[in-house]
């Protein structure tokens, strides 16, 4: 059994895997430590051999190119499971960078001892993975985001295409552009990458992306989002657009003419920032006088070379990133200039008079003239005041009319009649003929709630219908003296004597 483990450990195969595994462009055994990594870990193959439940396995290294190998952390315990099979021996990061020669750089090569159950032991050859140290971290250099747009590296419009330059420390694995959410492969060679990125999948608005990258030992880059010169590039695929398109001419007679030597005026409102602005008036480039952010005014003078009527105006434009506005023919109001430039037709003065002059008056006369036309104004001025009279006295003939149809109303329900006359001494004794209580005159006062109560109750007293009462209501004028100089007299229920005491009663019974 000795002799078979001595035949193996010749061609003992010798794995070594750190966390991240074999990098792309390296040799298929080299390995690195990186940053992220935790722990050192070690394949050791054993033999079918029971002798060796009970050993013991050591991990030796070497910093030196394998001329002189340390022992890396304790032996481990063989089990039974371990044999015919392949030991994984695992080392904590901490110890493995704790050993002497540990440096940025170094390359790490690994042996092994095996000892059985007895105490016989073996040592492997020089394993052929190589473990890099690593931990480096890679570092953007460069990235520059440039447009194809031909009017600014800033803009970009449907059509355009954008490209991502990225150059970093060290050699790095093939980095991920992602880009308004979407990964793109990207091309180039260890330090220098590149990809493109069409501008037509892009929305309106600042590109937004990411850069994620690594080196050949995994360690992981900074994630990037910005490019290092500070530029960024904003989509625009929206077609700008004019509003509040107008004419107007310095004309001092109508705005809407023009002869030589007026102005005439176009202002206009964008939709967004523009530019390339061209503006013809009357089939004539026109010069800008004010622009106030996204408001634009543009004059033009006119003279014998322009053409009389209507004139026509254009307006041609782009945006910053170059999308093209439709061009503009029109206003938004309808408003236009008419050029006119033809003087009126030639003609002859007519027929010329003198206009005769005043006739000198004496001092009698002028007053007598005066006078008349004083109060010819006096009595124009007094015709509203004619009108004031006239109305109140309407006014109080009616009042006196009701106030006297009361007092016939009061006589005829066995009251004083001048008892109508006195207020709020009135009301009390109203309450008292239509037989409710005192407090209800605090309803009599409430306007118009009392006038209409009034009306009904009266209406009830003389036993009318419910029309009269509305014509009391509506027309008191008419119906109050219907009421009081007609035949109309107090109902039976008003007129029914009131039943006398019957202590009274009692009395005259004893007597």
């Amino acid at each position: 059994m000795r002799k078979l483990i001595m035949k193996l450990f010749p061609v003992l195969l010798f794995g070594l895997f750190s966390s991240l595994g074999l990098s792309q462009g390296e040799a298929t055994y080299k390995i690195y430590w990186n940053s992220l990594s935790t722990a050192v870990n070690v394949g050791v193959p054993l033999a079918d051999d029971a002798s060796l439940k009970g050993g013991r396995i050591q991990i030796r290294i070497s910093f030196d190119g394998g001329k002189n190998f340390s022992n890396l952390g304790i032996p481990t315990l063989i089990e039974k499971k371990d044999i015919d099979n392949l030991k994984d021996v695992s080392i904590p990061g901490e110890l493995f960078e704790s050993m002497k020669g540990y440096k940025e750089g170094s390359d790490v090569h690994f042996i092994a001892e095996i000892w059985d159950k007895a105490g016989n032991s073996i040592v492997s050859d020089v394993s052929d993975s190589i473990l890099t140290i690593d931990e480096t971290i890679p570092r953007i250099e460069m990235l520059e985001i440039i447009s194809s747009n031909a009017l600014g590296q800033s803009f970009a419009m449907p059509g355009d295409s954008i490209t991502f330059q990225l150059k970093t420390s060290e050699p790095i694995e093939p980095p991920i552009f992602e880009i308004n959410g979407d990964e793109f492969e990207s091309i180039g060679n260890e330090k220098t990458w590149m990809t493109v990125y069409p501008a037509d999948e892009a929305d309106d608005g600042e590109i937004k992306f990411k850069v994620i990258y690594s080196d050949y030992a995994q360690n992981p880059g900074e994630l990037a989002t910005a490019s290092t010169n500070g530029n960024s590039i904003t989509m625009d695929g929206t077609i700008p657009e004019l509003d509040n398109v107008v004419l107007f001419s310095s004309n001092q007679y109508d705005s809407t003419l023009a002869v030589k030597g007026d102005t005439v005026f176009l202002q206009f409102e964008a939709s967004e920032t523009v530019r390339d602005i061209e503006v013809k008036l009357d089939l004539v480039e026109s010069s800008q006088i004010q622009e106030d952010s996204l408001t634009f005014t543009f004059y033009h003078v006119f003279t014998e070379s322009d053409s009389e009527g209507v004139i026509p105006i254009t307006i041609d434009f782009t945006d910053f990133a170059g999308n093209i506005g439709e061009q503009v023919t029109e206003t938004t109001d309808d408003s236009e200039i008419t050029f006119d430039r033809t003087p009126p037709a030639t003609f002859i003065v007519g027929t010329v008079g003198s206009l005769m002059g005043e006739i000198e008056m004496d001092v009698e006369t002028a007053l007598d003239s005066s006078s008349v036309t004083s109060n010819s104004m006096i009595g124009i001025s007094e015709i509203p005041k004619l009108y004031l009279f006239i109305t109140a006295g309407l006014l109080g003939f009616f009042c006196l009319l009701i106030w006297i149809s009361w007092y016939m109303i009061f006589s005829k329900a066995g009251e004083a009649g001048w008892k109508a006359l006195v207020p709020f001494f009135n009301l009390f004794v109203f309450t008292k003929i239509i037989q409710k209580p005192i407090w209800w005159i605090g309803i009599y006062l409430i306007l118009p709630v009392g006038w209409i109560m009034a009306a009904l109750q009266i209406s009830k007293v003389f036993d009318k219908k419910i029309i009269f009462a509305i014509g009391l209501i509506i027309f008191p004028f008419v119906f109050y003296p219907i009421l009081a100089f007609g035949k109309s007299a107090l109902g039976k229920k008003q007129v029914e004597p009131v039943p006398e005491p019957k202590t009274k009663k009692a009395k005259k019974k004893k007597k």
